[in-house]
């Protein structure tokens, strides 16, 4: 054990460099590292109760964590830290796995009761924060990034086809599944319990939506969601450490900027760009509406390249997200100056803003073809299976499609992106490469109360088909307070030159397709399919740019990692 909880604590280093702490009894280990933000001075974890019967390591901030402290305050619960992790740790003391439900927040942790020999590992509600469990029968780990698991000497690192099959398809691995058969990651609002040896998941939150009639008044509801988005910000504004924003100057960082301004916090605005497309007029624009210093990263497709293993290295699995890139350039750079930056992650799922909804919602297909003409227009990929040896094993990527068939169009989109494309996706490359960095990302948009909210909303204040206006009500609302030209311009999304990164990595991507012939993966994936199509694309073949970069993040993740898994080396 000893030498597992070392490993351990070696791997996530970068995710709490200030302080550590282990606490083990019998066949039990737990080891932290602290990111310090919130009571630096007295959060050293692992925290016990009064009587040491319970005992806590925890990731993330709780944002409620004050509201819920005096409410316990109240039934005579005494508290010897100002943390967030020893509310969460009395609140279930006071109501058992009922207290997850209360928490307002981002998180991963874990509480022990030796003494009733259970133990429980809770994800937040959005999977902001991921939550690695390997389990084989004798031996239960569990890690907050896969590389802390990978690092540990005598495990069973078998692979996983279903895991694989997500990737083919999504160009992510969605919960449970990982590339790994004796290893899982914990899904969104779930919470495992293992009870003398035995482990059970359960859901104690889950995504769902409503279609109201009549139609709430359009005034109050504008009116609402500005107090809602206004609270959230307010409420993630806690910490002891400087706080920046990511400033992209779209509506959704621009509303989080002017909530800043509004709340009188003095913070730094950052943004990233390339030379020849940015968007910097637009975060300049809103920087100086507000009075907010502006800080402008500028990067290159030479600088993407020279990063190219420190990226595979800090995303911890393969995620074929090319934004992935510049997103590790600005984190370098935030944490020169901040500790804790505010993102506008969630406002398209929540509001409706991917230009798929609406087109979809504009064609009227029937039900039979909603999840295929859905899974096409977000750039999924239906011929996963040519690249897998066995393309008879169940089709795990369709256990989704439920949500296109149960529920009104918009309302199963937006569930389904809640619950695949959020969490293992946006959530996960945004936690690790922030990590990697030792900052610390928050996102107001995934506040609890501001996603009841827009969940009830109707339609029609999503999406404005007629007048074709996308997160109708959000802009609606906030274009007083915003320059003209931020509610006005179309959405662009950070654009990453995927074809031209292409063709810099050519020789690299030949040679990992070829060294790929003889390594473990070939036991899974057809590794001659996958160099025919490669060498088809280098020939001007019908094939999409971010196909070939799913497939070369795939392989070359594997080449980097392989003396973590592979035990014949």
């Amino acid at each position: 054990m000893r030498d597992c909880l070392d490993s351990l604590q070696q791997s996530l280093y970068h995710r709490g460099p200030d302080d550590s702490g282990e606490f083990r009894a019998g066949r039990y280990g737990f080891a932290h590292r602290r990111l310090s933000i919130v009571d630096r001075a007295g959060g050293h974890q692992p925290i016990f109760n009064e009587d040491g019967s319970l005992g806590i390591i925890y990731n993330g901030e709780v944002y409620n964590y004050k509201i819920l402290r005096g409410e316990l305050e109240g039934k005579g619960y005494r508290f010897h830290t100002n943390t967030d992790t020893e509310v969460i740790l009395k609140a279930f003391e006071e109501s058992g796995v009922d207290s997850f439900d209360k928490f307002n927040g981002m998180f991963a942790f874990c509480i022990w009761n030796l003494k009733e020999d259970v133990v429980y590992l809770v994800r937040d509600c959005f999977g902001i924060k991921p939550l690695y469990i390997y389990e084989d029968g004798t031996r239960l780990i569990f890690s907050s990034e896969l590389k802390g698991l990978l690092g540990i000497d005598g495990l069973d690192f078998s692979l996983d086809p279903a895991g694989f099959q997500d990737y083919l398809m999504f160009r992510y691995v969605q919960a449970p599944y990982t590339f790994f058969s004796k290893i899982r990651r914990l899904e969104a609002g779930t919470y495992l319990e293992i009870k003398k040896g035995q482990s059970s998941q359960y859901r104690y939150w889950d995504v769902s939506y409503s279609s109201p009639y009549p139609y709430p008044d359009a005034v109050e509801a504008r009116n609402e969601l500005l107090i809602k988005i206004h609270n959230a910000v307010k409420s993630q504004l806690m910490g002891e450490v400087p706080i920046g924003v990511l400033l992209s100057g779209g509506v959704d960082s621009s509303a989080i900027a002017y909530f800043v301004h509004k709340l009188g916090a003095d913070l730094t605005t950052f943004n990233i760009g390339f030379p020849e497309v940015n968007e910097f007029q637009y975060s300049r624009s809103v920087a100086k509406k507000y009075g907010l210093k502006h800080v402008e990263i500028l990067t290159t497709r030479e600088e993407l390249a020279d990063n190219l293993d420190s990226v595979i290295s800090a995303l911890d699995e393969p995620i074929a997200d090319p934004a992935c890139f510049p997103l590790y350039i600005l984190a370098r750079e935030l944490k020169k100056h901040v500790t804790v930056v505010l993102s506008g992650e969630g406002g398209d799922e929540l509001f409706a803003g991917y230009p798929q909804y609406s087109n979809l919602l504009k064609e009227g297909v029937s039900y039979s073809r909603r999840f295929d003409n859905f899974l096409q227009k977000s750039w999924y990929f239906r011929n996963y299976l040519d690249f897998l040896n066995d393309p008879s094993i169940p089709p795990h990527p369709m256990r989704f499609r439920k949500y296109f068939e149960e529920q009104p169009l918009l309302n199963g989109m937006l569930s389904y992106d809640m619950k695949t494309w959020m969490p293992e996706n946006l959530m996960m490359k945004a936690d690790k490469i922030m990590m990697a960095h030792s900052l610390e990302g928050r996102f107001p948009f995934l506040d609890r109360e501001v996603f009841r909210f827009a969940s009830a909303l109707p339609q029609a204040y999503k999406l404005n088909l007629k007048e074709g206006i996308s997160k109708w009500i959000l802009k609606d609302a906030i274009k007083p307070y915003l320059p003209k030209s931020i509610v006005q311009r179309p959405k662009m999304g950070f654009t990453v030159p995927v074809a031209e990164l292409l063709e810099d990595f050519k020789p690299l991507i030949v040679a990992t397709c070829e060294n790929a012939r003889g390594s473990n993966i070939s036991e899974v994936l057809n590794i001659g399919h996958i160099r025919t199509f490669v060498h088809g694309y280098y020939k001007k073949g019908a094939v999409t740019p971010i196909q070939i970069w799913t497939l070369f993040v795939l392989l070359y993740w594997f080449e980097t990692n392989k003396k973590c898994y592979n035990s014949e080396e």
